[in-house]
């Protein structure tokens, strides 16, 4: 799609698309979750890293692309999580629109002289399940399904895991998990849902996924609202949800 297939619409869509966020879980992984090697065909992570790679080439290089670990990835649970190597993108990295960062990390798109950007929180969100179990507001309404509390609550704590054990970190001088600057985005994943919404002019973006329920997270809870992408207009800040499944289905 973002090579130019599609209608006459939606090739003019992506001519004007310049930045590709993917937050976390770039691959699957290996031994995630109980029997997770029965949904995979690719069962060695090395190989799901070289098919990803192989994927993002197909992605035309005016299009930045800002890729962060999340849980399912090949680096440290603890957060931050470190920006995904060379060892593991291969030649990917070597390409000049592609940004491997940390989870989470501030980053700054569309600075001009005149203009200071935006931007944009990435968390790929291993805290959520925490709040979604334990916080009523939350809970009561949807729990993990409701990506947009979850994510108004930890902007209203100015912190991306305000409780301790709500996830794993790395203990230092230094808490990174802390909001200090009031971003224009917070973009995050984790929980599988594709939500849209708005706290205090901040874009809340969950991104959604591209894997159906597995029977996992059919135990947990999670309603996963794969095959969806988000678009977003950084003139007027409208956004769409462009659906890539089966709309039988």
């Amino acid at each position: 799609w973002l090579g130019g297939k599609g209608d006459e619409e939606q090739i003019n869509l992506v001519t004007k698309i310049k930045y590709l966020f993917i937050v976390g879980d770039l691959i699957e992984g290996i031994g995630v979750y109980p029997g997770q090697e029965n949904d995979l065909k690719i069962k060695d992570y090395k190989e799901q890293y070289r098919k990803l790679a192989e994927l993002l080439k197909r992605v035309p290089e005016n299009i930045n692309m800002i890729l962060c670990p999340g849980n399912h990835d090949s680096v440290r649970l603890d957060e931050p999580q470190p920006a995904l190597s060379k060892e593991l993108l291969g030649g990917l990295l070597e390409r000049e629109n592609v940004f491997s960062v940390s989870n989470p990390a501030l980053v700054n798109i569309g600075a001009t002289k005149d203009f200071s950007g935006f931007d944009v929180l990435m968390y790929h969100g291993g805290s959520f399940t925490h709040y979604a179990d334990v916080i009523d507001e939350i809970r009561l309404k949807g729990g993990v399904t409701r990506a947009d509390l979850i994510m108004k609550f930890l902007l209203r704590k100015r912190h991306l895991a305000p409780t301790h054990a709500s996830t794993l970190y790395l203990a230092g001088n230094k808490d990174n998990l802390v909001i200090n600057k009031v971003p224009d985005f917070l973009v995050s994943g984790h929980i599988h849902r594709c939500t849209i919404s708005n706290y205090n002019n901040i874009l809340l973006l969950n991104c959604g996924c591209w894997f159906p329920q597995s029977d996992y997270q059919e135990k947990r809870g999670i309603e996963p609202e794969p095959s969806r992408a988000i678009v977003v207009n950084l003139h007027t800040m409208d956004c769409k949800i462009i659906y890539f499944g089966d709309e039988s289905k």
